[in-house]
């Protein structure tokens, strides 16, 4: 299960801005929203392809590398509610965090209650699960992996911990920064900025880069087993700064990412830095992908 994402890769109409909604009774307000979101006539996409940004294409990798083969991708939407990643839903804008114009709410109740109501509401989906709860008792055997923002956590701390009620133990893990909601410290995967050095990225994207990293390098599926992954993936201390290497023009660069056109980006500038040499990230990127596709069979 992964966060959605503010960017979304179409516009979002006027009224499907949780902002625009007028009513401030919490039951009246879901009630417009949820409605609005039922009778949009705006175009829809499967959810796994109406996020924009860092995040989701990483997310995106994820599911189709070989570590996601055999997993089911959930969503956990402000918007939605916990949504299948095949759901056709709307371009809308709603999020759990705050200060933002359409956050659903301000404090840790709120946001809490807001996420219950999704749970009650039929969703794009009517039929399928509607929360973490309800997701673990269609298997109690399932291993369920939870990559989720600090704002997520509080929004969903009770249905989550619901859910491992239901679930085998050591069976649900959570995914994210370890301080966030104390009530989920015997979940946690814990997730911090060190971790960063190992996985390379943003930190905006920063959960879903460690859990595809733990995926691919851990043990196992299991909370202990992913715990165990990260511990021995966080640097010890910060790694020595990087002086300036030489730079390189657009057309060594290309040159140099020919040579490697089976390696990612960030791993291959990674390799570039440490004979010396310097490129900037986004510019290499950029290289990187229009390399790729003029030799992309």
């Amino acid at each position: 299960m992964v966060t959605c994402a503010n960017r979304k890769r179409h516009s979002v109409p006027a009224d499907l801005h949780l902002r625009s909604v007028a009513h401030r009774q919490p039951a009246a307000r879901f009630a417009d929203w949820s409605r609005r979101l039922d009778t949009s006539r705006s175009s829809r996409s499967p959810a796994i392809d109406a996020y924009a940004g860092e995040h989701w294409t990483v997310v995106r990798d994820m599911v189709a590398s070989p570590a996601g083969k055999n997993a089911q991708l959930w969503v956990a939407s402000a918007g939605y509610g916990l949504i299948p990643a095949d759901a056709l839903i709307c371009s809308y804008a709603a999020t759990f965090s705050t200060p933002a114009a359409d956050a659903v709410g301000a404090t840790t109740a709120e946001v809490s209650d807001w996420w219950q109501s999704l749970g009650k509401w039929a969703g794009p989906v009517p039929g399928r699960p509607r929360s973490f709860q309800q997701l673990a008792a269609v298997d109690p055997s399932a291993t369920v992996i939870a990559v989720l923002s600090a704002a997520y956590q509080r929004a969903c701390s009770r249905d989550i911990l619901a859910a491992a009620g239901i679930l085998v133990e050591d069976a649900l893990s959570v995914v994210g920064p370890p301080t966030a909601h104390s009530a989920l410290a015997d979940l946690m995967v814990p997730v911090t900025a060190m971790l960063r050095h190992t996985v390379g990225g943003s930190l905006q994207a920063l959960n879903v880069r460690v859990t595809r990293y733990l995926l691919e390098h851990g043990a196992g599926t299991t909370r202990t087993a992913l715990r165990a992954a990260a511990t021995a993936a966080t640097p010890t201390e910060a790694p020595p700064t990087r002086a300036t290497g030489q730079r390189m023009s657009d057309a060594e660069v290309a040159s140099y990412i020919r040579g490697h056109a089976h390696t990612s980006a960030t791993q291959l500038l990674r390799q570039l830095r440490t004979t010396g040499r310097s490129c900037e990230q986004h510019r290499f990127a950029d290289l990187h992908r229009d390399v790729c596709e003029v030799h992309r069979p």
